[in-house]
């Protein structure tokens, strides 16, 4: 206990002498170069939109699933592809929305100061 206290009295005390090395710097793909930047985008535009193949197909499976169990009565099955439908569609409007997730992330950092 009160080696806790004294190791928490040091870092206190000696905390606002240090100062940040990376106060200055934020991420910036131009120091690569224009084809960098340019390839980079292409690459995570690619990505992206395999992600959105990959879970649209998922969503029309749960679907399928779904309507299925649905026709054939089954009661248990109907609950889990109804489930599964809802998680796809959320799954899905996430990604979409991922470029204005993490734009506002961004801008919440650099207005916070992180």
């Amino acid at each position: 206990m009160l080696t806790a206290l004294t190791s928490e009295i040091v870092i206190r005390s000696t905390a606002p002498f240090v100062e940040n090395p990376l106060d200055w710097t934020k991420p910036d793909f131009n120091v690569f170069g224009i084809k960098f930047k340019n390839a980079s985008a292409l690459v995570l535009g690619g990505i992206w939109g395999l992600v959105l193949i990959v879970i649209a197909g998922a969503f029309l499976l749960a679907l399928a699933k779904w309507g299925l169990a649905h026709n054939r009565g089954h009661v248990d099955d109907i609950a889990e592809g109804a489930q599964g439908v809802k998680k796809t569609a959320l799954v899905f409007g996430c990604s979409a929305a991922a470029g204005v997730i993490l734009g506002f992330i961004l801008a919440l950092t650099g207005a916070i100061g992180a």
